[in-house]
């Protein structure tokens, strides 16, 4: 606890420190204009715009920022945004949570990639291990409600990784490091005449790293072992542009390890993994008018993914689940049409219409030695639709932005809703605004929460309702050139949430509508930039954070406070040094605890030299168990102190 006082001492104190630089000097305009505080986002509407004036809670950052800080993967960019916890679930896949907001397999936040939506149908897995690291140019991430651009999955919040379109410079970027750890990652650009053309990928290696996992199940008592864990992906996106008309790909594979923990014997724990592959194609066309364009979009995102669960039935005898056909029938396909219109310099008018097909395919479990034989069908077979209505009036009037919209949603299972969305932001000076929110999200339950079939494991709940949460937020926002500063409190009203628990009664877990709960925090954003130094610090701060609350049975699993505090210094051209700490309270049965990362970089001119060290003071990364809420197991992160090598060829 010493040392975590010290590093949020240390974050805070520095912050302090740099803006006294900045406040002292002349002219903050004097200093040099970098990349990052070039603030602008897509996220919350549908034209870029400063995060000072965009109708919404939205955070901005810089991969390229981050990485000199020593933030080097995607989960630990998003996990770097205040109020969000990218947590290690017992099964090995990343979990996110939101503003305490979470599920196992990511069913109450939206993942975008460049704003289209991409999730797997039947659990609602996101691609967050399959984006190349070199394609990506930063992260936009709305905390609360999607706004009304944005449809199911977006209760929680809305997580866009915007990808490079261009490049000053091309590069392949290799890495080596602890836990036999090798990467490569590229992103190439170009340009003929009209025509722009990019591709990226990369290639991921890590293994042998053992965590040892111990718990107390009711039932059997104290168990303790080892399970190696490893990690495998591999990634390509690809983008094709001419005048208004865009192309774009992706494709990846993705193999992770955790436990199963709800089958276990005497002796051992099941070794859970996991292989995800999936496909996407996303074409859109625009047409420009005197006063106003028009867009037209479609894509197909195929997403499918296979579960060998070791030991299953007993020491020895391993199990499959799998979908029918390889996973064919599992894919997403959306079309819609959007059209703005400026009605006068001072009012914008947006009118949108979407449809979307989910499809799943059979889900079945299997003998590892007899893959062909069914033995028990999990899902069955469906597909369902559901239609989009969305507007939005946007007026701007003297120093106010009043924003008036909504979005109707039909979900041919969970039936139909209006979640309206209102906003004012108010000008108070150039560099300073007011911004009073109120927001809805609508989520329907997937298949799994609704269908599953498993007795002892997991049962589906097929009286489940959507689930609503309103959001209304108070947020000051103060934008210079070198400074930004975002402070903002807010209210969550959740409606029907949906939550997994273990039922005595069935015997496994299964879902459930909560009720009505609310929940309240305020969450601090500082970025700065003064001469050589770069620094961010961020606090989320949840008022019913590790509170045991009758109404709100998932409360206690989440941090009263978390902070983020990021530093990246020149010592002289070309050669930086960087540092980085996360901290997240005391949760559930765990403690609090601190991450802290190390980076060096040398910018050479045909290539860069990068040396990372994570977790340097080995704390023992752990996040309550969210699968099933039956034994006191902690899903637990990397072990060690881990080091990393890179080289980047510039080209």
């Amino acid at each position: 606890m010493k040392r975590t006082t010290l590093f949020m001492l240390f974050g805070l104190t520095h912050s302090a420190s740099v803006f006294a630089q900045l406040t002292d000097s002349e002219s903050l305009f004097d200093l040099p204009l970098a990349e990052l505080l070039n603030v602008e986002v897509t996220v919350a509407s549908t034209e870029l715009e400063a995060i000072a004036q965009t109708p919404a809670i939205v955070s901005r950052y810089n991969r390229s920022d981050l990485e000199k800080m020593g933030i080097t993967n995607l989960r630990d960019v998003f996990n770097f945004v205040p109020g969000v916890i990218v947590q290690h679930s017992i099964t090995g896949m990343a979990s996110v949570q939101i503003r305490g907001i979470d599920e196992a397999f990511n069913q109450k936040v939206l993942f975008l990639l460049d704003g289209i939506p991409y999730h797997q149908p039947s659990h609602s897995f996101i691609p967050i291990e399959g984006i190349p690291w070199e394609s990506i140019s930063h992260i936009e991430v709305i905390r609360g409600p999607g706004a009304v651009f944005h449809g199911t999955q977006a209760s929680g919040g809305v997580f866009n990784v915007v990808t490079k379109k261009q490049a000053i410079i091309n590069s392949l970027y290799t890495k080596v490091g602890t836990n036999n750890l090798t990467e490569a990652s590229f992103f190439y650009a170009t340009k003929i005449d009209d025509a722009r053309f990019s591709i990226g990928g990369e290639v991921r290696r890590e293994d042998k790293e053992s965590i040892t996992y111990r718990a107390n199940f009711p039932d059997i008592g104290i168990i303790e072992d080892i399970i190696p864990r490893e990690l495998e992906r591999e990634s390509l996106i690809l983008r094709y542009t001419n005048n208004d008309f865009n192309a774009f790909g992706h494709i990846f594979s993705d193999k992770t390890v955790g436990i199963n923990d709800a089958y276990t014997d005497e002796n051992t724990l099941q070794p859970f993994i996991v292989q995800a592959d999936a496909y996407l194609a996303h074409f859109d066309y625009t047409w420009h008018s005197k006063y106003g364009k028009t867009k037209v979009y479609t894509d197909y995102n195929h997403y499918t993914f296979d579960l060998n669960i070791n030991n299953l039935f007993a020491p020895g005898v391993n199990a499959l689940v799998n979908k029918d056909n390889g996973g064919k029938d599992d894919y997403r396909f959306r079309m819609g049409t959007e059209y703005n219109y400026t009605i006068s310099n001072d009012l914008n008018f947006t009118l949108g219409i979407e449809n979307e097909t989910r499809s799943i395919g059979n889900y079945s479990l299997r003998l590892a030695t007899d893959p062909k034989n069914e033995l028990v069908r999990l899902i069955d077979r469906d597909k369902v639709d559901e239609l989009s209505l969305y507007s939005q009036f946007d007026y701007t009037i003297e120093n106010w932005r009043l924003l008036l919209g909504g979005r109707y949603t039909d979900n041919e299972i969970s039936g139909d809703k209006i979640t309206p969305r209102l906003g004012a932001v108010y000008s108070l000076s150039t560099a300073q605004s007011l911004k009073l929110l109120y927001s809805t999200g609508f989520n329907s339950p997937n298949p799994t929460q609704t269908s599953i079939f498993l007795p002892g494991n997991v049962i589906g709940n097929k009286n489940l309702s959507a689930e609503t949460v309103e959001a209304f937020d108070i947020a000051y926002t103060y934008s210079e050139p070198n400074i930004l500063f975002v402070a903002n409190i807010y209210k969550m009203d959740a409606e029907d949430f949906i939550i997994r628990r273990f039922s005595e009664e069935l015997e496994s877990v299964s879902f459930y509508n909560a009720g009505y709960y609310t929940r309240k925090g305020a969450e601090l954003d500082l970025q700065i930039i003064a001469e050589s130094i770069t620094s961010f610090i961020n606090i989320a701060y949840q008022h019913d954070g590790n509170k045991v609350r009758v109404n709100d049975p998932d409360a206690f699993r989440i941090p009263k406070l978390t902070l983020n505090s990021g530093i990246s210094y020149q010592l002289f051209t070309g050669h930086n040094i960087g540092a980085n700490v996360s901290y997240i309270g005391e949760r559930s049965n765990i403690n609090g605890y601190s991450v802290v990362g190390l980076n060096y970089t040398g910018e050479f001119e045909h290539f860069d030299v990068t040396v990372n060290v994570n977790n340097l003071f080995n704390e023992a990364i752990l996040n309550p168990n969210n699968t099933s809420q039956n034994s006191t197991l902690a899903a637990q992160g990397p072990e060690g102190t881990r080091l990393e090598f890179g080289v980047r060829f510039k080209f």
